[in-house]
């Protein structure tokens, strides 16, 4: 064979030596050991929810059904049961389920699933490496891409914890790895833990978080109040006739995952501390947050939300203070750490109660800048011409100023169907008024106003103006035209202390009298000098397109 030849037949093998040798170099190069070592980038996952299935649920938890509940002094509708009722940033969005799932559905009647942990959230992330030397105790936030180096083909454990807040600093780790209960207390603690073998170049920790305590949210809605929380409210959860906490907390070691040292504390959530539920008006619904280490049983008609200060802003920017309130929760409950359990607590305004009618303590006012339109006035005032279009209501209209129909408006306000218009027959069920009320100017202006007592077994309420019925005089708009529009009527007016004064009470009932009008309420004042005349209550037949005030009863729905 020629040389020629043979080389011909040698090529391939010689092709295949040199692939060989490239690919043997390039190993080599990629395990040249990275300058920086072993990169950790640090993130969290998610956190892990332990929640009742539905089998378990049924069993253990009996969600209360909606009915309006007295809390002394205010009105309440009031829903509980397991899993967030409350729009919380950290628990909103559901993510992958955890690996124990299935396991621990089986075996306990529970299954976890894990949720996204809010971005900004403080944790503290602690590492040793293999001969137990801390190479790594700093605080880290959630979101953040943290990366730390450390030497790469090392075995490492790590430990992270969290309070889930964005504020304020975490407790540092001392090397007892002992975090002391004062730091802890009513706190939410997230703990995670595990081990790595460093590679060379990128390594990567993604945390998922467990709740170490028990979760009681208190959902608090003012809305059918009519203001805003004040930043004094403030709330806690108790038990039994003494009203002892329901709160525990100990020592936390994050080496162990233990607590020691566990014992009762006290924690009052204030509103200023509360979590802000954004889907509401602006400070309308706040949520506090109670943590427990407790998984003692809770028996039946012993688990208390305890107001220790009820303050709302109303609209007027005057703060109504409440007197301090309890609510029982009538259903047996059993803590379970890394579980939820929440309640939802509407407060409304309590009625006055005048022959067994409940009636509401102010006059229906249409407001279209709040997202609740439809208010009750936050004083028993009468209207002036300033407010003929947001406090005088056509008969049965959707809008004060509306085309007369077969709308109640009092249904519109919140929380819808509480209220409702009332009925002729109710009104005159009531009778004459008690007494009268006279407020005369120096010079000039005067106010007017009926009262009916409350009954006998209906409480005085120190947080409102007036303890009984006050129906104010503020005269009525007059039907609108096409060349001057309209105009109010019978506004209280007087001079030099009552020599002159006079005034008028128009109010609307539900009740239809014919196509084109329907039955108002009716009264009048007049005084000249030592002559004076209080008008007996009349329930006349008015032009339905004539605004008068609205005076709202409470509904009552049977269960």
């Amino acid at each position: 064979m020629s040389l020629k030849n043979i080389l011909k037949e040698l090529k391939p093998l010689f092709m295949l030596g040199i692939a060989v040798a490239f690919v043997s170099c390039s190993s080599k190069d990629e395990q040249i050991p990275s300058p920086k070592g072993a990169i950790l980038n640090v993130g969290v996952k998610g956190i892990e929810e332990v929640v009742l299935t539905k089998a378990a649920a049924s069993s253990r938890i009996n969600t209360a059904a909606q009915q309006i509940v007295s809390l002394g002094d205010v009105d309440a509708l009031i829903e509980a049961g397991e899993g967030s009722l409350a729009a919380v940033p950290q628990t909103s969005t559901a993510i992958q389920t955890a690996e124990n799932a299935t396991s621990k559905a089986a075996t306990s009647g529970l299954r976890a699933a894990s949720s996204v942990m809010d971005t900004g959230v403080k944790f503290r992330l602690v590492i040793y490496d293999d001969t137990n030397a801390l190479v790594y105790n700093e605080e880290v936030t959630s979101g953040v891409n943290q990366q730390i180096q450390l030497v790469a083909y090392k075995p490492y454990t790590w430990y992270a914890v969290s309070l889930n807040e964005k504020n304020g600093s975490m407790p540092n780790v001392p090397s007892s790895g002992i975090i002391a209960r004062s730091s802890l207390e009513n706190k939410d603690v997230l703990y995670a833990s595990g081990s790595f073998d460093a590679i060379d170049g990128a390594n990567y920790l993604d945390i998922i978080f467990k709740r170490m305590t028990s979760r009681i949210q208190a959902r608090l809605n003012v809305r059918g109040l009519f203001g805003t929380i004040e930043n004094s409210t403030s709330m806690s959860l108790v038990k039994g006739s003494s009203n002892a906490t329901v709160l525990q907390m100990g020592d936390f070691n994050i080496l162990t995952g233990q607590f020691t040292n566990v014992v009762d504390v006290n924690g009052a959530v204030l509103a200023s501390a509360m979590v802000e539920d954004t889907s509401n008006p602006a400070g309308t619904v706040k949520v506090a947050n109670f943590f427990t280490l407790n998984t003692s049983a809770i028996a039946a008609n012993s688990l208390k939300i305890k107001f220790n200060s009820l303050k709302v802003t109303l609209d007027d920017a005057r703060v109504r203070t409440f007197n301090a309130n309890t609510y029982t929760f009538p259903d047996a409950y059993t803590p379970t750490i890394g579980s939820t359990y929440a309640v939802n607590i509407r407060l409304i305004e309590s009625p006055v109660k005048v022959k067994g009618i409940l009636w509401a303590r102010s006059n229906l006012i249409y407001d279209p800048s709040h997202t609740d339109k439809y208010r009750l006035k936050s004083n028993p005032g009468g209207s002036t011409a300033a407010t003929k279009d947001t406090e005088f209501w056509n008969w049965k209209s959707a809008t004060p100023t509306g085309t007369s129909g077969n709308i109640d408006p009092c249904l519109s306000v919140y929380p819808a169907n509480t209220w409702r218009m009332s009925t002729k027959q109710e009104w005159e069920s009531i009778g004459q008024p008690d007494d009268k009320k006279e407020i005369l100017g120096l010079l000039w202006g005067a106010q007017y106003a009926y009262l009916w007592y409350r009954d006998s077994d209906n409480p005085e309420n120190t947080a409102y103006d007036d303890n009984e019925l006050v129906l104010s005089f503020g005269g009525y708009r007059t039907k609108a035209s096409s060349f001057g529009g309209s105009s109010v009527s019978g506004s209280p007016a007087g001079i030099l202390l009552g020599a002159y004064a006079t005034g008028e009470c128009h109010y609307w009932t539900s009740t239809n009298a014919d196509t084109n009008n329907g039955y108002a309420v009716k009264s009048s004042f007049s005084r000249l000098a030592w002559l004076f005349s209080w008008g007996s209550v009349t329930y006349p037949s008015a032009d339905k397109m004539e605004g008068r005030n609205i005076r709202c009863v409470r509904q009552i729905v049977n269960n």
